[in-house]
């Protein structure tokens, strides 16, 4: 059964406003070297943030605020920690992030103007093993709980055109979170470096039928880890979004994401060479808008199984949305 006209077209633009944050902060809060891709097999973009409904429609203007929370299990074959070759790696991960937005009233380039923040805690655990002087192995277990990396917006444009909506964002993930390289250290929740993303976003949506496709592709710009004189390679980045709603309350629908290093690792670190990596994964995700918030609060979920992985965590990973707009 489709949802009345009036009923889903003015919760998303609602749902657009609390999730805006999400669309453009969280594109790329980071998680250290437990992750996806280049050194430590990790990156500052992470599967699945850049949202799970209206990837670009605009935002009222005001104060959005989200907090996700993200999980991830996967294992590696073999990656670099900290200079050193690290062998069967097995990781749980767990990152909560909580986002602030404001979007201003009056128009920039014909569009609504959004700055956003994302901060970042988690915990992470990691098991392997070290290969040794003498080309041994050499087990170990190390987690870390800390700050990682916060994401900063300074720009976010947003034009809306019938069914189409439009989305460009610039967000940079600064070094602050907790980094070592102590022998001790094998697992940070900071990466020690500058990110630089670049992100362009698509939605349509048709209010008669309740159906929405979104997608956000980005290029990553990363800077070099100075501790370990490693610097990762550019990273292109592709999210999509499939939803369907069953009523104006609740929309179930499909999450996609597509990863790719465009250019290969550097440095007199990186002695495992290029290491380009690559990885794709899809899963279920629903919404749900409850009715006795008054639209002003959303709850987002999914799951996400990656089907193909190289040098890279191939991974599941669960997230878990809560969003309001003031």
């Amino acid at each position: 059964m489709a949802p009345h006209v009036n009923d889903p077209v003015q919760k998303p633009r609602n749902l657009g406003s609390a999730l805006s944050l999400l669309t453009s902060s969280l594109v790329a809060a980071a998680i250290g070297d437990v992750a996806q891709a280049a050194e430590g097999g990790g990156s500052h973009y992470l599967p699945g943030v850049l949202g799970d409904i209206f990837l670009a429609l605009p935002p009222e203007p005001g104060f959005q605020v989200a907090n996700v929370s993200w999980f991830q299990t996967g294992s590696l074959g073999t990656t670099l920690l900290e200079g050193q070759v690290g062998l069967d790696l097995d990781t749980d991960t767990f990152i909560n992030m909580t986002s602030l937005a404001y979007t201003f009233e009056q128009p920039v380039l014909g569009g609504l103007y959004t700055i956003a923040m994302a901060v970042p805690f988690g915990y992470a655990s990691l098991d392997g093993a070290l290969t040794g002087p003498l080309g041994g192995q050499i087990p170990f277990s190390d987690d870390s709980l800390a700050l990682s990396d916060i994401a900063f917006t300074p720009i976010q444009l947003n034009w809306n055109s019938g069914p189409w909506s439009f989305r460009f964002a610039e967000t940079i993930i600064a070094p602050t979170g907790a980094y070592s390289t102590a022998d001790a250290d094998l697992v940070n929740l900071g990466r020690n470096y500058w990110s630089f993303d670049t992100v362009g976003a698509v939605t349509w949506f048709n209010p008669e039928t309740g159906t929405e496709f979104s997608a956000a592709a980005g290029i990553m710009i990363n800077t070099e880890n100075s501790a370990t004189d490693y610097k990762t390679g550019n990273e292109f980045h592709l999210d999509a979004v499939y939803n369907q709603f069953l009523s104006p309350e609740l929309a179930v629908g499909l999450r996609g994401y597509y990863y790719q290093q465009l250019t290969a690792d550097s440095g007199s670190g990186a002695t495992l060479g290029a290491f380009k990596s690559s990885s794709y994964g899809i899963g279920p995700g629903f919404v749900w808008i409850p009715e006795s918030a008054g639209g002003g609060l959303t709850i987002l979920g999914k799951w996400m199984h990656d089907f193909g992985a190289e040098n890279r965590f191939e991974a599941d990973y669960v997230t878990l949305t809560a969003a309001w707009t003031f």
